[in-house]
């Protein structure tokens, strides 16, 4: 049953046609001639624009939609709700909105929700949505309020798009923040990921030498759903795969040859299974892998670096006397070195003599190492042509002199004769050695002189006489000096420290012991320690 103007109204449009068909006069609101005008405006208003329409009118708000609100009603809903109450149409998310009819029908005042919310069942599963809209009150000829206008549109994909964008830039900001090292970037990435609505899963698996492991999941365990063959293969093939609503994929870069492993991806099981959200998926893959990519090519790059690094430096280190009584400690204050400016060496002369070297380069690192290497090449030169201590200082002076970055660098030579049970010696500017056994200690102060470079005087030398279970030490700065503090202090410190240990130790015992005292907090320098222990 249908009115001149109804008809009139909801001409045009495949809505309209299934709002005519209906026999509007069997329904709580009768038909269409006896509604009142502001009913019969609003159906014109809902018919005339594409832009998205519902009406609900009566004690049972039947439903009245125009064809732009027809996708929000999705495949399952249309077109059974054409004349249906919103309360069966909308029945999953009734109470999520029927406050909102309540609020409009008793207050008449109109409601604006921007972005909302709503888990919906239109085309057959739960799905996440969102809406802007606003319910405004429809009255009668006496202006009682009996129905609602919605105008509505859906945002979903604005929110949802937003929503993953921000999920990409937080997860892409925390793996170039954390490349360098893979167990914080699996830890970054599954935390990123576990807090995604877009991610209902993250599976981590590293290839290794034992095949692929499972490294990092968003969950306790790993999901076991997808096949270990799938898995091989995507990681050898370095394709993306499906199983099911998962995505299964390399983690490797663009131009790598071989994948670092895989990663398995469950998108939101409220949103379809579409070409956006694999897309998404595979960007969060992508930023995944690039990352893993990169860290561990840096990683290798490092450890070869370190390898080649570590050769060069081992070649400069002496080899350990054999002589018995002879006890060497070498600590660098850079943990990735194994040496720094500082060296000792012991050179067997011969007869029960024995060249002794300690020096300290100016500066740190690789650089200093590299000084430090051809300063002792030197001095362990001019010591084999049976030079005396002064002498192989002078000589060290005059190499000095042509090396640039040995200029200032401290140096103590001494030849140890056990036949004769003496100590010659001459400083460069060094720190003076120190005799100790279970009674006393003794500073070996004569024969100073100003560090390599500094002079062209002759250096002077002195000779000390030893006793039996005398232990002589010979050290550099890094184990007395601390920051803020006189160099007496850590000079009084190692007499009182080495005294101790010898009181009740064997000298053997005295390098480990006193390392482990006077550097307790860690090396804050680099640190060489000569001991002889006198038969």
């Amino acid at each position: 049953m249908s009115s001149d103007w109804f008809d009139l109204a909801t001409q045009g449009t495949e809505s309209g046609e299934l709002a005519r068909s209906i026999d509007w006069s069997a329904t709580s609101i009768g038909a269409p001639d006896t509604w009142p005008k502001t009913l019969r405006a609003a159906v014109r208003l809902c018919f005339s624009t594409r832009f998205p329409i519902f009406i609900a009118w009566g004690p049972e708000l039947l439903m009245i939609y125009n064809d732009g609100y027809r996708p929000m009603l999705g495949e399952d809903k249309h077109p059974s709700a054409m004349g249906s109450p919103a309360s069966i149409v909308w029945a999953e998310i009734w109470p999520d909105i029927e406050p909102l009819f309540d609020s409009v029908l008793a207050t008449g005042i109109p409601t604006w929700s921007k972005d909302q919310p709503l888990l919906m069942n239109r085309s057959g599963y739960d799905e996440e949505t969102a809406f802007t809209f606003s319910y405004s009150p429809l009255r009668d000829e006496e202006g009682t309020i009996c129905g609602v206008m919605d105008v509505a549109t859906e945002t979903t994909d604005h929110v949802v798009d937003a929503r993953r964008l921000q999920t990409l830039g937080t997860l892409t900001a925390a793996l170039q923040r954390l490349q360098g090292d893979v167990d914080e970037l699996a830890a970054a990435t599954v935390a990123v990921l576990g807090r995604s609505q877009d991610v209902t899963r993250a599976d981590l698996y590293l290839d290794s030498s034992a095949g692929l492991v499972p490294f990092a999941s968003t969950h306790e365990r790993h999901d076991e759903s997808v096949p270990p063959h799938v898995l091989r293969e995507v990681a050898d093939r370095r394709r993306l795969d499906h199983v099911g609503s998962a995505l299964v994929a390399p983690l490797a870069a663009t131009r790598d040859r071989v994948a670092a492993g895989v990663i398995v991806l469950e998108g939101n099981p409220h949103r379809p299974d579409d070409d956006a959200q694999r897309s998404f998926l595979q960007l969060v893959a992508s930023a995944v892998g690039t990352a893993l990519s990169s860290t561990l090519a840096q990683i290798r790059q490092v450890d070869e670096l370190r390898t080649v690094a570590n050769a060069l430096q081992d070649a400069m280190l002496p080899d350990d006397p054999t002589a018995p009584g002879w006890h060497t400690r070498y600590r660098p204050a850079d943990d990735s070195l194994l040496i720094g400016g500082d060296w000792y060496d012991v050179v067997d002369l011969s007869d029960g003599r024995f060249g002794l070297v300690v020096g300290d380069c100016v500066g740190k690192g690789l650089r200093a190492a590299a000084v430090m290497g051809q300063l002792r090449s030197a001095s362990r030169a001019l010591l084999l042509e049976n030079l005396g201590p002064a002498a192989t200082l002078e000589g060290l002076d005059r190499f000095a002199r042509t090396l640039p970055g040995a200029e200032l660098a401290t140096v103590l030579c001494a030849i140890v004769d056990e036949n004769a049970r003496t100590i010659t010696y001459s400083a460069a500017g060094h720190l003076p050695p120190l005799v100790v056994n279970k009674a006393e200690t003794c500073w070996l102060n004569d024969g100073r002189g100003t560090p390599l470079a500094l002079t062209i005087l002759p250096r002077q030398e002195a000779t000390a006489e030893l006793d039996s279970g005398d232990a002589v030490i010979l050290y550099t700065d890094g184990l007395v000096e601390r920051r803020g503090e006189h160099l007496s202090e850590g000079l009084r410190r190692l007499a009182d420290v080495a005294l101790a240990i010898r009181e009740e130790r064997p000298a053997a015992d005295l390098p480990d012991a006193l390392l482990a005292e006077l550097l307790s907090g860690g090396a804050r320098d680099d640190v060489a320690l000569l001991l002889y222990e006198v038969p």
